[in-house]
């Protein structure tokens, strides 16, 4: 009997040390959040860092064992019911001290990241269930027990970090599901700036002139991405990036490439290199098509003038096929009305960069020590 009850208490003991903490605190997360995300879990392969301020944690200190993310709903089941495989999941837990996350992920992080969690994961869609939904969702298919504690300690006027990144989601496979994922959007953050087009391209051949536009946001702590058309099959392509379209290196401009109705528009400041498609054509967000800037209001107004050099082998003497030019004029940067972030990609868990920026926070549940 004494046995007994030494293992009872001892029971209690650890049941009553455990305790949880619902994030964003401030947007009342035991309620049904008002925002959703399509990504992570409904994409093929993504990813997120979240962030919390102390004050959306709900505290600067704790050790965590388990963290719990919930669907957004109620929302009838659409689709494969599954069970859905990620071929691999990690998530990372720590704290950071950059004032404003931005859209290079490297760049937020001033300390490593804590694996929490890393294997290969099954989960259900959103099964349509009364608001709010449950933490941790069908089969605790949500719900990730830590490899180990946790301890985290969030600096002033820093920041609680969460990064997930998700390699081989196969839901694509089964038709269209729901699995989006609860949280809640508050004001501030990036506001895009503008893109106007000038100049004209050249062609190959008697082919339509290349092009060039833009996808993202044009604003400090965000990353816009070059896009294009009619570059030449599978041809590498130069992104240029200059400050000015009236002089460079080479005189004035547009300078037209002897030979050629080709004009280089801007000056070459700044250059990386990416890869048309079969059709020509630049989509999507390739890291080297990217400009990413960062969170700090000073870039506020900065005028940038962008565009495309593509390699095609005969095209003219040069070899080259330039588009028309783009300027760009960088937006702003708001102060946020809550303390929660996210920075994300949904396209890629290994681009160093994101294809968007928000000011988001998802629901989460941590279970602490």
């Amino acid at each position: 009997m004494q046995t007994l009850t030494l293992c009872l208490c001892s029971a209690v003991a650890s049941l009553s040390a455990q305790n949880y903490a619902l994030l964003p605190a401030t947007a009342n997360p035991a309620a049904e959040l008002p925002s959703y995300s399509l990504v992570p879990l409904m994409q093929v392969n993504s990813r997120v860092q979240m962030f919390y301020t102390a004050t959306e944690a709900g505290s600067s200190s704790f050790t965590a064992d388990q963290l719990e993310l919930r669907f957004d709903g109620p929302i009838p089941q659409v689709g494969a019911p599954g069970p859905f495989t990620i071929q691999r999941l990690r998530i990372l837990i720590g704290s950071t001290t950059v004032a404003m996350p931005e859209a290079r992920f490297a760049n937020n992080l001033t300390q490593p990241l804590t694996t929490a969690f890393d294997g290969s994961h099954t989960f259900y869609p959103d099964p349509g269930s009364g608001a709010p939904h449950p933490w941790g969702a069908p089969n605790n298919g949500l719900q990730f027990p830590f490899l180990a504690p946790v301890a985290v300690t969030i600096p002033s006027g820093g920041w609680l970090v969460i990064e997930l990144v998700m390699e081989g989601n196969n839901i694509a496979n089964f038709g269209y599901a729901h699995a989006m994922l609860d949280g809640a959007a508050t004001t501030g953050g990036v506001v895009d700036g503008s893109g106007v087009t000038f100049g004209q391209g050249c062609s190959i051949g008697a082919g339509a002139a290349a092009t060039i536009g833009s996808s993202g946001v044009r604003a400090p702590g965000a990353a816009h991405f070059l896009t294009g058309q009619n570059l030449g099959a599978n041809s590498p392509v130069f992104a240029i990036f200059g400050l000015s379209n009236t002089t460079s290196t080479f005189g004035p401009l547009p300078y037209t490439l002897p030979g050629t109705n080709c004009a280089l528009l801007t000056s070459i400041d700044l250059s990386s290199l990416l890869f048309a498609d079969a059709a020509g054509v630049i989509a999507g967000s390739q890291p080297g098509a990217s400009f990413a800037i960062p969170a700090d209001n000073a870039f506020l107004g900065l005028v940038l003038h962008e565009q495309l050099a593509a390699y095609v082998a005969g095209a003219n003497s040069w070899n080259l096929v330039l588009s028309n030019g783009l300027t760009v004029t960088l937006g702003s940067l708001n102060p946020l009305g809550r303390g929660t972030y996210t920075v994300l990609n949904g396209e890629s868990a290994v681009s160093p960069v994101a294809t968007e920026v928000k000011p988001f926070g998802f629901a989460v549940r941590l279970r602490t020590l």
